[in-house]
């Protein structure tokens, strides 16, 4: 049964507000099938990733306290069965929102029927391909072309007032054994995440 399948995760973050109202538990997924120039989380591609069943990361999520889940990648639809069961393995326990980067766009997603079941858990949408040319620093989203899409009331009053944010934020977190960047960062940050990774032999744990 997919309830008892195994996802492929590149990282999860507990209690960060970077990706989205609230209080929420971050799940980077592995794999991408897009190629987009410039993209900083290249590691959930050709890094390492990990195996978790469905239901081990439910249980992580529920007793995160966390008010609610973002997964970004790679690309959270190439695994859409598996993450559809753990939101519903979730939300059989706590009503948490659930927001969602996606490469794909709304109308792709839309008229692919293997995609139906988690895109109608999905509370937020922010959907479409990165594209360098277009980064202009709107923070939250990484290039101009991609739509944040409010799919359920859930976060409408609160959401405009989260995404009307006048600048990026981003977090680098130092592990025992890694260095982690958390968030879309503006170019500031980004280049000291830059000086970091080259000092650091070249780490590429870029969330």
């Amino acid at each position: 049964m997919i309830e008892n399948g195994l996802l492929k995760i590149s990282h999860t973050e507990s209690h960060t507000n970077l990706l989205g109202p609230g209080d929420r538990f971050v799940i980077w997924v592995h794999g991408c099938c897009f190629h987009c120039e410039g993209c900083l989380a290249v590691n959930t591609r050709f890094g390492a990733y990990e195996e978790v069943s469905v239901s081990y990361l439910a249980s992580e999520i529920i007793q995160s306290g966390c008010d609610g889940i973002t997964v970004s990648g790679g690309e959270p639809f190439l695994q859409a069965q598996a993450l559809a069961a753990l939101v519903k393995k979730v939300k059989g326990v706590r009503d948490m929102g659930v927001i969602i980067y996606s490469g794909f766009t709304l109308k792709e997603l839309r008229d692919r029927e293997e995609f139906a079941g988690l895109l109608s858990l999905t509370d937020i949408l922010i959907d479409g391909r990165y594209i360098q040319e277009l980064d202009d620093g709107r923070p939250y989203i990484g290039s101009s072309n991609q739509i944040l899409h409010y799919l359920t009331d859930r976060y409408k009053a609160v959401g405009r007032e989260y995404y009307a944010a006048s600048k990026r934020r981003a977090e680098i977190k130092f592990n025992a054994d890694s260095v982690t960047l958390i968030g879309v960062p503006s170019a500031n940050v980004l280049q000291i995440w830059k000086e970091i990774k080259s000092k650091n032999g070249g780490c590429d744990d870029d969330f």
